[in-house]
């Protein structure tokens, strides 16, 4: 026994006098990014303050650095230090992200995370994976992504905390299309119209059979997550069609399963933009196998979403004519986008309330004109849409939509795929719509499909060793930036327990109100209320004299509701528990 432990620790020591410095450094980084990690995890002060720093603690750390230092040159593998080196990064830093919330923490993060795998030997991430093996992962990832979308916007729905804008008015909508057919709503302005008149969004009876059979709020969250989650398969398909192996394509998958762009939106609840990233790949993958019956399909089906989603449509046209792959299927979308966009707008201003362009490109509007004054205002005046775009607060947007993809859109070799970037600076980067170009809000979807189909094209024509460093770099960005953004969601689920009691109550007292009245609401109870033929939202109407119940949420200040309903002589109350809710009866 003694023997062998001497022979093992002298073939230690001279293997140790033959290291590099290198590996003396691989292994003083790893000890001491060890035990900083262990630190931050056990503390329970946070790293931010300056109790976190204690002298004491700092020379434990440096002793047991040094302690471990001396255990891993007894580690003959550098590979094996590389990976637990690597290892202890993600998971300390996926930890500070998360618990920080801190986006631009996990920008930093994944800069150092993005060194070390630049410098790492990544030839063991070649992980042989079968066909059927690579799909059954998507299924999980499939199934992931409808969960953690679908669970907790139905929470936070069933908390009462949903708004008018924008679910009240879809939940209202839903339900007269079930009774009438018809897309029409009272609260999405204030009176009975179709929500045709303010999008055009054809595509929502594709969810009616689906709402028919289970007719509930909760089915429309639920679907809203599949729909954005389907887009794993067309991404899949796009994938192996360019060539990239089942190790790289699976890691593309987790990355859209991770990507705030296609989950955090989804928390502003129901939006037909949902259809966007599903049927935009559909569309690439269709384009690329030539094929013009499904081409046409996936064209149409991307139109109906909304009156703007030709814009997708368009650009994806343009790109495959530029790019002369069958370019006759390019020209036949571009010139469907343009009639079909001509078309539905002229239709919207006459019968409707017409397009919102004075509300997103009121800088770019000058004469008074509509969408081609923008572009008029872009042809004269470039400079001026280049310092719209390059502003401080759209940096962070920009940041949010790349770093995920670790850049991967903008690696372009072919100019003609710089045309695939116009979605992203004339919807989200040009507008002065603030909304526009914030992750949590549903005009991203779009974009974000695109961007990943650049992400895939550019990645299929680099060399096999930078291809795996870039997807790893994009999958452990997406893991970092989930943590500091979309794993904040999780919160709901301990929202929601912890609000049993007054969720409970809510509900009694709002099944006071019978299911054929009209009601008017605060903004967070209007949803619960929408399975009606009139809801209005307090907040905004002017029928509030006309309704036959009033309901005035006191979780939150609406004392200025409360004085006004309490002292209307026409209307008695039936119901008021302070700090939940009041409910008035009109008597006259």
């Amino acid at each position: 026994m003694m023997d062998t432990l001497s022979r093992f620790f002298g073939e230690r020591l001279t293997a140790i006098r033959g290291f590099r410095m290198r590996q003396y450094i691989l292994r003083a980084v790893t000890a001491l990014a060890t035990l900083l990690a262990l630190y931050y995890l056990a503390s329970e002060v946070p790293f931010t303050a300056k109790e976190f720093y204690s002298d004491a603690r700092l020379l434990a750390i440096l002793l047991l650095s040094a302690l471990l230092f001396v255990l891993l040159l007894l580690v003959s593998s550098d590979r094996a230090v590389g990976l637990a080196l690597f290892g202890v990064l993600l998971v300390w830093f996926y930890v500070a992200s998360a618990k920080s919330g801190d986006y631009f923490l996990a920008f930093g993060l994944t800069a150092v995370l993005a060194a070390v795998v630049y410098f790492a030997d990544v030839r063991p991430l070649h992980i042989p994976l079968r066909e059927g093996w690579l799909w059954a992962a998507v299924a999980v990832l499939l199934l992931f992504m409808t969960l953690y979308i679908g669970v907790l916007t139905a929470l936070s729905y069933r908390n009462h905390w949903a708004p008018t804008y924008d679910f009240g008015i879809f939940a209202q909508m839903f339900h007269y299309m079930k009774e009438t057919g018809q897309c029409l709503t009272t609260c999405e302005r204030d009176g009975l119209l179709s929500h045709f008149a303010v999008h055009f969004s054809p595509i929502y009876y594709l969810l009616l059979p689906i709402y028919a059979l289970i007719p509930t709020p909760e089915t429309l969250l639920v679907m809203q997550g599949l729909i954005v989650a389907s887009g794993l398969v067309p991404l899949v398909l796009l994938c192996r069609r360019h060539g990239l192996s089942r190790g790289v394509t699976l890691a593309l998958a987790a990355v859209y399963a991770l990507y705030p762009a296609m989950i955090e939106s989804n928390f502003f609840y129901l939006h037909e933009n949902c259809f966007l990233a599903p049927c935009i790949l559909w569309l690439f993958w269709f384009m690329e196998r030539g094929e013009l019956i499904p081409i046409l399909l996936a064209s149409f089906l991307t139109l109906i979403i909304k009156e703007d989603a030709a814009v997708y449509v368009a650009v994806i046209g343009l790109y495959y004519l530029a790019a002369r792959k069958k370019p006759r299927n390019g020209l036949i979308v571009l010139l469907l986008a343009v009639v079909y966009f001509l078309t539905v707008t002229k239709l919207m201003g006459k019968y409707g309330l017409g397009i919102m362009s004075d509300s997103r490109y009121g800088d770019y509007i000058y004469d008074g004109g509509g969408l081609f004054t923008v572009i008029k205002a872009v042809l004269q005046n470039p400079l001026y849409a280049v310092r719209q775009i390059f502003r401080e607060e759209k940096l962070l947007f920009l940041l949010q939509m790349l770093l995920p993809l670790a850049f991967l859109p903008l690696a372009i070799r072919r100019p003609e795929r710089l045309l695939l970037l116009i979605p992203l600076l004339l919807v989200n980067m040009m507008t002065s719509y603030v909304y526009q170009y914030n992750i949590g809000f549903q005009y991203v979807y779009g974009s974000a499909a695109i961007l990943l189909y650049l992400a895939v094209a550019n990645l299929s024509e680099m060399k096999e060793g930078m291809r795996v460093r870039a997807v790893l770099i994009s999958l452990l960005a997406a893991v970092l930036i989930f943590g500091a953004g979309p794993a904040q969601r999780y919160g709901g689920v301990e929202n929601y327990i912890a609000a049993k009691d007054e969720r409970i109550a809510m509900d009694e007292a709002l099944a006071m109100i019978p299911e054929d009245a009209d009601v008017a609401a605060t903004t967070f109870l209007v949803t619960n209320l929408s399975a009606r033929r009139v809801v209005y939202e307090l907040e905004t109407t002017k029928h509030a004299s006309e309704v036959d119940y009033i309901v005035i949420d006191r979780r939150y200040d609406t004392d200025a509701y409360f004085r006004i309903y309490e002292a209307d002589p026409d209307l008695t109350c039936i119901f008021y528990e302070p700090g939940l809710v009041a409910i008035y009866q009109r008597v006259k």
